[in-house]
Formats: C-alpha cells, sequence, structure tokens
C-alpha cells in the first residue's frame, strides 16, 4: 500500500535512548539483572510535598492560558530570579508538557539554523530536521570536559559568509552523566561571542539542581537578553512522567 509519509520523516529512526530503555525493560522481564543508564531517569521518589499538591489539585479539570498557570509561571520566575539572580517577570515564563516539547516549539517558531555540541542528547538535531532546519555540529573534547569553546564559538560565526545570520545555539549543562557545569569565566566568554553575533542561546540546564558540586551558575546571568532557560520537573524532582517543562 502507497504511504506519503513526510519527507521529513525518511530514515528518522527510533530514538536511540528509548531504544535500549525498552530493550532493559525486556531483559529484566526475562530475570536478568541490568542497570538502566539510557535515560537520565531518577530512581528516587517524588518529594511528598509535591505528590501532596497534586493530590490536592487533581479535581481540577478546566482549560487553562496556553502558556501556563500564571501563579506556576510567578513561582517559576522567583525561582530562577533567587537561584540564579536573573530579572523575570511571570511573562517572561513559558510552561509546556515537557521541555522537550518547548524546544520543538523554538525551532518550529525560529527560522534560523541551529549549532549543537557533540556529543549531545539524541533529540536536538532530530527536531531540527523534522522541520527542516540546518544544522551545524561543533565537536567537543574529554579534555574540554565536552564543553563549547568560545574561541570555536566564534570561529564558527566568523566562517560564515553572514556573519549575523539568526543562530541558535544549544548548551546542555550540568551535563549526564558526568555532572560537570561551565566555571564563570567560560560562561561570560560564550556569552560575550553570543553578544556580538547575536546568537540565542538554548539553555538546556534540566539537570541544574543536581550538579554534584552545587556549583551550577546559568550563563543567563551574563547574558539575559538571549538566553532561554530549558527547565522542568523530570530530573532534580524525579518526576519525568509528569511531563512538566518551563522556558524562562
Amino acid at each position: 500500500k502507497h504511504v506519503s509519509l513526510n519527507l521529513t520523516l525518511r530514515g528518522l529512526g527510533e530514538s536511540p535512548t528509548l531504544a535500549m530503555s525498552e530493550k532493559c525493560r525486556v531483559m529484566k522481564a526475562q530475570g536478568h539483572e541490568v542497570f538502566n543508564m539510557s535515560i537520565g531517569q531518577s530512581p528516587f521518589p517524588v518529594p511528598k510535598p509535591v505528590v501532596a499538591a497534586l493530590k490536592m489539585y487533581a479535581r481540577e479539570k478546566t482549560y487553562l492560558p496556553v502558556r501556563g498557570l500564571p501563579e506556576l509561571r510567578s513561582a517559576v520566575a522567583e525561582y530562577h530570579k533567587r537561584k540564579d539572580d536573573i530579572d523575570l517577570k511571570a511573562e517572561n515564563i513559558l510552561i509546556g508538557p515537557g521541555s522537550k516539547m518547548l524546544m520543538y516549539l523554538l525551532q518550529l517558531s525560529f527560522y534560523g539554523e541551529i549549532i549543537i555540541p557533540t556529543p549531545c542528547w539524541v533529540t536536538y538535531a532530530p527536531q531540527a530536521k523534522l522541520i527542516g532546519r540546518e544544522v551545524q555540529f561543533i565537536d567537543t573534547s574529554f579534555e574540554e570536559k565536552w564543553h563549547i569553546n568560545a574561541e570555536k564559538f566564534e570561529e564558527l560565526c566568523q566562517s560564515e559568509h553572514d556573519t549575523y545570520r539568526p543562530r541558535v545555539v544549544v548548551l546542555n549543562y550540568p551535563g549526564n552523566p558526568d555532572g560537570g557545569t561551565y566555571d564563570i569565566e567560560d560562561l561570560k566568554a560564550i556569552a560575550d561571542v553570543a553578544r556580538e553575533y547575536e546568537v540565542i542561546l538554548l539553555s538546556d540546564e534540566i539537570y541544574g539542581e543536581l550538579n554534584h558540586d552545587g556549583n551550577h551558575i546559568s550563563v543567563a546571568r551574563f547574558y539575559p537578553e538571549g538566553t532561554i532557560i530549558s527547565s522542568g520537573l523530570s530530573k532534580w524532582c524525579a518526576a519525568g512522567g509528569w511531563r512538566l517543562g518551563t522556558f524562562a
């Protein structure tokens, strides 16, 4: 039977992390001892106060504002003001069914190219391919702690014919599984380059509360006008299945 499949979907395979997770599930069911390191699924329980709040409001069923519950958006803004020292208001916050969907909507609404450091989370590039966006990769190394190097970042910006072409650069830190984050000087240097070349930074900080040393600092502190912080409940709150993501 002829199937008129969208061209951007052809050749797009199953998510490697989800495929690995499913294989682990099958092996466990067969009695094998398995240590599943395929996805960032916390083994810890959701904090009791969070569970209690969900129970309290489980009966609520009306449609909410598309950008999110106003009280929740205010709470997220206050969190980032307190934790990241960034002046945000509720109007700067978006709530979505997981940060993955918010990232997809960002790429859908933005017409520039996407720059992604490698190795990277398996979702960024396929999302760009689905939408038909151009993707450029910045290679990173163990010696660089898998981080974007500001000099290499600037070389990429300078190498294009149109230096100020629209771009989104993905920063994903602290990293999984190493838990490493950028130091202040690195973040300042990256922010300076992004500001100079009018780049939007998508700072995926979903593991921000899980930095091993508690030293995570958001790049938005140094480049607030051009940074989108992506976060949510999935990791620190061990509530991936609740699907609550935030953009600031």
